[in-house]
């Protein structure tokens, strides 16, 4: 007797809407089975499973695996497109089956691949079902998009933050508890000057969840932000910009199309802020470095001792662009620290006409006392005040301070801000003034003569506040094993 494998399979929509169901497949197998005098060696059921892939079917790889292992000898189905609506997974399960000589019947097409007939007949079937499929989510597509095009929020998998859509309904209701949050979450942009990151911690301060009972983040305020559902609109396929569009919804507005606009026209305005890596007197070089490849920057490595302690030891330098994501700069060599101090010392060395002139000891400027610590100092007390800022708006989203308390206090924060904003300004100047006095000229005469006498903060101190730019690459040269540092291009700061 064949050892036959029946497989059933059925999606919840089928069932509902053909009367298609796991046991009614399967008695009718069994009685096909014993009409054949086939032995059921097991019963292979993936219940509400779409049969668009294979991958997400339990059942139908355990059925292969007792293909391959010799258990199943025929396969039995009540349709093809039962086991699979794809031709290629279709020709790729029959190939298999053949491989392993184990035969294919479909009761409802009277399919039987022990004939050529019978294989090339499952093929034209095949193609004809996965037509189905594909014109099956065709339609859906197109009844989604008349929906949305209609004002209907169920085109949405979730509801946005503010708004709930109970199951089966169309139009998605206010919840006015998480809507006086998007309220002010757009008066703190907008009339607050609070960008994203502190709106995100002053809400997450105050114990405010996301729409996923999560904490909030900086992406996700700015979705609130720009999100035209609040203002009475529907959108389509957000992900594909071919296929997006808004329409009219059927819902209420929670923001009105005035201050909804001013917001994203300010966002358009302010540029996106990025860290950067601050240099230290290590890599002293770090910053003012350009890749001569790409024109990108060039960022520090350090390369670790193999003393077993990693101390860091022999810097090194690299451009941004081939550490970014589209790694758009071809030139993935390193240039060593020491490499680029002594093109650098060259460099400075082959400068002409600048030893006549009456300079300034640049070594002197470069050891003088400034103001930076100061407006360090002032930046950090700023920083404080933001913070405190933060909180004082978390309490009063909480209400545990009421609106004259809660404007006493941003008011006397606001007043420092001004003061120190005030200091730190004057201070900037004047270091802009003393920089000012000197000649670049002078500066880079009096570099060449003193370079050497500057310790590493001295000699950062001096590339930050004179220097621009300094254009490198990586030069190969005979006797020099790992190629030397050349500088294309120094420019110093407008004075």
């Amino acid at each position: 007797m064949t050892s036959t494998g029946i497989y059933v399979r059925v999606s919840t929509e089928e069932q509902v809407r053909e009367g298609y169901s796991i046991r009614a497949q399967e008695e009718k197998l069994r009685s096909y089975a014993k009409l054949k005098d086939w032995h059921v060696y097991s019963i292979y059921a993936d219940e509400g499973i779409s049969a668009k892939d294979i991958e997400g079917r339990p059942e139908i790889k355990r059925l292969i695996s007792d293909v391959v292992s010799g258990k199943v000898k025929n396969v039995l189905v009540y349709k093809i497109d039962r086991l699979t609506r794809s031709t290629k997974n279709l020709i790729e399960l029959i190939d298999l089956f053949n491989q392993y000589d184990c035969a294919f019947n479909s009761l409802n097409e009277a399919i039987d691949t022990s004939t050529a007939t019978g294989r090339m007949f499952l093929k034209i079937v095949g193609i004809f079902a996965e037509f189905e499929r594909e014109n099956l989510a065709e339609r859906v597509r197109l009844g989604f998009e008349r929906k949305a095009k209609e004002g209907d929020s169920s085109t949405a998998f979730f509801s946005s933050y503010g708004y709930h859509r109970a199951i089966g309904e169309k139009v998605q209701v206010i919840v006015e508890e998480e809507a006086e949050i998007v309220r002010r979450i757009f008066s703190m942009y907008l009339h607050d000057n609070y960008n994203f990151t502190q709106i995100e911690k002053v809400l997450n301060a105050a114990n405010i969840l996301s729409k996923q009972g999560k904490l909030w983040g900086a992406s996700s305020v700015k979705c609130i932000l720009t999100n035209p559902n609040y203002i009475g609109k529907v959108r389509y396929s957000c992900y594909d910009e071919s296929r997006y569009f808004e329409a009219d919804g059927k819902h209420e507005a929670i923001i009105d199309e005035a201050t909804f606009y001013e917001v994203q026209d300010k966002i358009q305005r302010t540029k996106p802020v990025s860290k950067t890596k601050l240099p230290t007197s290590g890599v002293y070089f770090c910053g003012i470095l350009r890749c001569a490849a790409c024109g990108g920057k060039l960022t520090s490595k350090w390369n670790y001792s193999n003393d077993g302690k990693k101390t860091p030891e022999r810097p090194a330098y690299r451009c941004c662009n081939t550490l970014s994501k589209y790694k758009t700069c071809s030139n993935k060599s390193e240039i060593s620290h020491i490499k680029i101090e002594a093109a650098f010392e060259e460099y400075i060395a082959n400068i002409e006409n600048f030893t006549e002139l009456d300079v300034v000891d640049i070594s002197e400027a470069a050891k003088a006392p400034d103001h930076t610590k100061e407006i360090a100092a002032i930046i950090g007390e700023l920083g404080q005040i933001e913070r405190k800022a933060n909180e004082i708006m978390a309490l009063f989203m909480g209400n545990k301070v009421d609106f004259d308390t809660y404007q006493q206090m941003v008011k006397l924060g606001n007043d420092r801000k001004e003061e120190l904003t005030a200091r730190s300004n004057l201070l900037q100047n004047i270091e802009a003034s003393m920089e000012s006095r000197q000649n670049k000229k002078e500066i880079v005469a009096n570099l060449r003569e003193n370079w050497g006498e500057l310790n590493n903060e001295q000699r950062l101190q001096f590339l930050q506040k004179f220097v621009k730019k300094m254009v490198v690459r990586k030069e190969s040269r005979p006797g020099e094993r790992y190629g030397v540092a050349v500088i294309d291009e120094l420019e110093f700061n407008d004075f």
